[in-house]
C-alpha cells in the first residue's frame, strides 16, 4: 500500500503538478462533505468516521505535523504535503497546502 502512495506521490511531483492542479475529490469523499479548501482536520473527521484509514508516511524522521502523523511534506519552493487514505480497494492520496497559521487544507487528490 505505502509503495502505491509513494509512486503516486512521484508520478505526482514528477509532472511539477501544484496543488492548485490537483484532480478533484473522489465521488465517496465529496457525499460525506469533503470539500477543496476544508481545513485538512475537518476533512480527517469525516474520512475517520466513513472508514477510511490514514496510511502512515514511509519516511522516518519526524511528523511534518505533529498533530497529523500521517502527513508527509515535501521540501523546497514548491513542495506540496499529502496524506494517503485507503479503504476496501480504495486508496487516495489527499493533496494538502500549509496554511500561515500552521495548519493544513485540502486542495485535491492523487
Amino acid at each position: 500500500m505505502k509503495s502505491m502512495f509513494l509512486a503516486l506521490l512521484f508520478l505526482f511531483s514528477a509532472g511539477h503538478v501544484h496543488a492548485a492542479d490537483a484532480p478533484a475529490l473522489p465521488r465517496a469523499w465529496t457525499e460525506i462533505g469533503v470539500t477543496v479548501g476544508m481545513p485538512y482536520a475537518q476533512a480527517k473527521a469525516l474520512l475517520l468516521e466513513a472508514g477510511w484509514v490514514a496510511a502512515a508516511p514511509d519516511n522516518a524522521g519526524e511528523p511534518s505535523f505533529a498533530a497529523h502523523p500521517e502527513v508527509d511534506c515535501g521540501q523546497g519552493w514548491d513542495a506540496i504535503c499529502s496524506a494517503g487514505f485507503s479503504r476496501r480497494n480504495e486508496a487516495y492520496g489527499l493533496v494538502l497546502t500549509p496554511t500561515d497559521d500552521g495548519n493544513l487544507r485540502v486542495q485535491g487528490v492523487f
